[in-house]
């Protein structure tokens, strides 16, 4: 914080994702099987405006689990395929 920041200043992020942790809560209350997963979870979070550590870490998740599980998704959505090659081809 700069000199000049209220002294309040250093509590806005603290309340805001305090704000996005009970936004999180009453979502999964209101429709718990959209939240079962923790990327459903990390993407409303970041939606609200939380950092990608942050709403991993209120997701219930670490930075770097939350990277692959994005990384795998990201993939599977590139290739439209759920399996990979090699265990598509053991298939036939």
């Amino acid at each position: 914080m700069t000199e000049d920041a209220p002294d309040f200043a250093s509590w806005l992020p603290v309340i805001g994702k305090s704000l996005a942790y009970l936004c999180l809560a009453d979502a999964i209350r209101h429709d718990p099987d959209r939240f079962k997963e923790t990327l459903p979870k990390v993407d409303f979070l970041q939606a609200l405006g939380l950092s990608h550590e942050d709403a991993s870490v209120a997701a219930g998740s670490t930075p770097g689990s939350v990277r692959v599980l994005k990384f795998n998704r990201d993939k599977k959505a590139k290739n439209g395929k759920a399996g990979s090659k090699k265990a598509h081809r053991l298939k036939r």
